[in-house]
């Protein structure tokens, strides 16, 4: 119900809150005071809170007001009410699945007047700068490049005496090392994976694998019931075997770090973004590390990089150069550089990634090694999530648990996880 509200406040509210110009300017002083909003765990607060104090130390005239939320559905819930009721902040974090919704509505300000002036992207390669594109004009700055990672708890792995899941290993033998580990482990209701049937990116890298997609040009769905059952019938094969946690352990990840089954000591292999593993470590004692999603075997190529998140401006800010000015800052700054590292996701320009290289600690030079070690596995941007893409990942994750509490069949949960996220789709 969460996310359904949320795109109604979308669909309704924000057409007649935006519906006027961009406000004319305010006084002088509200001029100087920025609004900016973010989701992520603490760790990432503290980074952001850190670039914030240097900006207003150099800019003593400014104030800077940050809103963190937790990731998943609340930060969303918020967003789309400030929006709707006119008042939403003047910096957004943003992300790939929602950036097109936001923009078409009216929410974002094209970027396209400050760059190359106030943010300063010189450095970029083109086709990093066209992935904030929406309809010819950037409406986001990426943040930093990620993609797909099965994070390990390495010392678990070692402890069963099982070997870990390496780059290539395929979706069948990742369920026979699974198994493996359930018949080994020590540790008291521990599993070897999180239940994955509800995750997005994982199901959309097993789509791509055979030769599939999430959605299809056009903003229709590119995937059928039957490749929902394959998925679904692979994770309650899982569930059976004991090689995942069962339904109500997963049930709790609220789909971020802190409530992850790696965080919460229930699995040895967790499925997130590239860029989090600096934040799991930070929140675990044991030593991780990470590697790709399984593949198909002799399939394409499932992950691609992906922008790991924006930073957009509201079409109703009073300074959109205030805010470009501190985009700028964000992304270039030699002492912002270091203070966010990769935490984000590897920085988009080889210049800002060269500069914090040799500054950064083992976790974070991980991240970016990975990128270069799954290249072989890394396919092209997809196309871009249509309006409802939101809604349609929040469907997903309910289908997905009803399926692994048996409140519906695989074969019921594939037909109603086609239907519901192509009426999401459809409707916005």
């Amino acid at each position: 119900m969460r996310e359904v509200h949320r795109r109604s406040f979308l669909k309704k509210g924000i057409a007649a809150a935006v519906a006027t110009s961009i406000p004319t300017r305010h006084l002088w002083a509200q001029e100087m005071r920025l609004r900016l909003s973010w989701w992520g765990n603490a760790d990432r607060a503290a980074r952001t809170q850190e670039v914030i104090a240097a900006f207003l130390a150099a800019n003593p005239s400014v104030q800077i007001d940050g809103q963190s939320l937790p990731g998943g559905g609340d930060y969303w819930t918020w967003l789309a009410t400030q929006s709707s009721g006119g008042n939403p902040p003047d910096v957004i974090q943003m992300d790939y699945r929602y950036i097109s919704e936001y923009a078409t509505r009216g929410v974002l300000l094209p970027l396209d007047d400050l760059i190359g002036g106030t943010i300063d992207l010189s450095s970029w390669p083109q086709d990093r700068i066209d992935v904030g594109k929406v309809d010819g004009k950037v409406y986001g700055v990426s943040l930093g490049s990620n993609t797909g990672a099965a994070i390990l708890n390495l010392s678990a792995w070692e402890e069963a005496g099982v070997a870990a899941p390496t780059i290539g290993t395929t979706w069948e033998e990742f369920a026979t090392l699974c198994a493996d580990f359930a018949n080994k482990t020590e540790r008291r209701r521990f599993y070897a994976s999180q239940d994955a049937s509800g995750h997005d990116f994982s199901f959309e890298a097993f789509l791509r694998q055979r030769g599939k997609e999430m959605y299809a040009e056009g903003g229709t769905l590119g995937f059928t019931a039957e490749d929902a059952l394959v998925w679904f019938t692979y994770w309650n094969d899982m569930r059976a075997a004991g090689a995942c946690v069962p339904a109500d352990v997963q049930a709790l990840s609220e789909g971020n770090v802190d409530t992850s089954v790696i965080t919460t000591g229930k699995a040895a292999t967790g499925f997130a973004q590239s860029n989090q593993l600096v934040s799991y470590q930070n929140a675990n004692k044991d030593r991780l590390g990470m590697t790709a999603f399984p593949v198909v075997g002799g399939g394409a190529p499932g992950q691609y990089l992906k922008p790991s998140q924006y930073f957009s401006v509201s079409a109703r800010t009073a300074n959109p150069e205030l805010a470009g000015r501190f985009l700028n800052h964000f992304l270039n700054d030699p002492a912002a550089m270091r203070i966010l590292g990769v935490e984000r996701g590897a920085p988009e320009s080889p210049d800002t990634r060269a500069t914090i290289m040799p500054t950064l600690d083992a976790p974070s030079q991980a991240a970016l090694e990975y990128l270069e070690a799954i290249a072989d596995l890394i396919g092209p941007l997809p196309p871009a999530p249509p309006q409802g893409a939101g809604e349609a990942t929040m469907i997903m994750k309910s289908v997905a648990e009803e399926v692994a509490f048996e409140v519906k069949s695989a074969e019921q949960g594939a037909e109603d996880l086609v239907s519901g996220m192509g009426g999401a789709i459809r409707a916005s």
